[in-house]
């Protein structure tokens, strides 16, 4: 779907219980999109955390002292902001959140920089994927449960949390880094190498080429390695299951995820869970949907 399909529309989750309230909430949500130029002003409280995702398109945000560029696939968190600015540099499309609650310093601790600001290389499909699934409740249902909401945020942010912390490769090619760049940052919505060579206005052969000659593998393997090496780091996670990592890592379905994991490390998913250790998060509670 093109973003500028996608109307702008604010979403706003009734509010948990108040078990719930004080862990994490989310209780606002922007579709943005934007032409270059627009200017998107807000102040966030004690207490907030707004994370703002360049979904297409390039965006600065600003608070304060604070200033950031992000690329498209990016998101950027901003810690108790007060008053903050969003400006679009392209036309695209924007993805506004707004966080509350102890959870989101306590899951993201080992990411957040001092002043409690973090970027997020692809963070945006994380975002994407959040803000889709509570726009579909509310086209449906009506108005989404606050712990719904929250049981979304907090499978965006075990998301985030695992992400790389940079993707940056000096191959030579401003192509093939451009290419580079694309992948890592939006593998799991990202359609094959066709749409990706459409992208970068070249055809898929000669990306292809330049690709592999200066990678050593095509596109079309390295796009699998990524979304494989992001779906080894969620099945850490004691609360994940194979058919939500398959969807979150981009790959069609839970079958075909199985099929590539084993190609690709000679283990089942299932095989590769009982050999390595998982992550517990301590003192989480369950977020029923």
């Amino acid at each position: 779907m093109s973003p500028r399909a996608i109307e702008k529309r604010d979403i706003r989750p009734a509010a948990p219980n108040s078990d719930v309230q004080g862990l994490l909430a989310l209780p606002n949500i922007r579709l943005l999109p934007l032409s270059a130029g627009d200017r998107i002003t807000g102040y966030g409280h004690t207490g907030d955390y707004i994370l703002p995702a360049a979904i297409q398109g390039n965006l600065t945000v600003s608070a304060y002292d604070r200033y950031a560029l992000l690329d498209p696939g990016q998101a950027y968190l901003l810690a108790e902001p007060g008053e903050y600015t969003v400006q679009a540099v392209s036309d695209g499309f924007c993805i506004l959140l707004q966080l509350r609650g102890e959870l989101v310093p306590r899951l993201l601790a080992e990411r957040l920089s001092k002043g409690g600001n973090t970027l997020f290389h692809g963070g945006a499909a994380a975002v994407r994927e959040t803000a889709m699934a509570l726009a579909v409740w509310e086209d449906e249902q009506g108005e989404v449960p606050g712990e719904t909401a929250s049981s979304l945020a907090y499978s965006m942010l075990l998301k985030l949390k695992v992400l790389p912390t940079t993707v940056r490769v000096d191959s030579g090619s401003p192509l093939v880094e451009a290419a580079v760049a694309i992948i890592q940052e939006e593998f799991p919505f990202l359609e094959g190498v066709d749409e990706l060579a459409e992208r970068l206005e070249v055809s898929a052969a000669h990306l292809g080429r330049v690709f592999t000659k200066k990678i050593g593998i095509s596109p079309g393997k390295y796009i699998t390695r990524v979304r494989v090496e992001y779906a080894k780091l969620l099945l850490r996670d004691p609360d994940t299951t194979i058919t939500y990592v398959a969807e979150a890592s981009g790959f069609a379905n839970a079958n075909y995820f199985a099929k590539v994991f084993r190609r690709e490390t000679g283990l089942s998913p299932s095989e590769y869970l009982a050999s390595t250790p998982r992550r517990p998060i301590q003192n989480i509670p369950h977020f029923g949907i």
